[in-house]
């Protein structure tokens, strides 16, 4: 873990990979990536697994959260204190917020690798 899967062989640094070596490392992100979403979703954690799944595949959120969610689908750079603040007082905790985060940031990380995936697509 943590190392290139292109690399995976032990070519000299800036080889170029084969087109199998290429297809190989896909896969694999392909799977982990499945593997992390599915845990996102339903793993253990303070949220409601459909309330996970419902921000990962970006249907509406539960009242309250959705200005949240839009800021952090947005990059996350607008979230301030206060609106951390005021998911607490209504009655969300840390975790719930924490998990929040993550949902939304795996479903903006996929949304991203498909759009690099449809533009390769497309310059091919």
């Amino acid at each position: 873990m943590g190392v290139d899967p292109i690399d995976d062989d032990e070519s000299s640094p800036g080889a170029v990979p084969s087109l199998e070596a290429v297809l190989e490392a896909a896969a694999r992100r392909d799977q982990r990536f499945r593997e992390m979403v599915a845990v996102v979703a339903h793993g253990p954690g303070v949220l409601p697994p459909g309330v996970r799944e419902s921000l990962i595949v970006g249907t509406a959120p539960p009242e309250g959260l959705a200005a949240f969610v839009a800021k952090v689908a947005d990059g996350g750079l607008a979230v301030t204190d206060e609106d951390v603040t005021a998911l607490l007082a209504a009655g969300y905790d840390e975790d719930a917020v924490f998990e929040c985060v993550i949902a939304v940031a795996v479903a903006a990380g996929g949304a991203r690798l498909r759009t690099v995936e449809k533009l390769l697509g497309a310059s091919s």
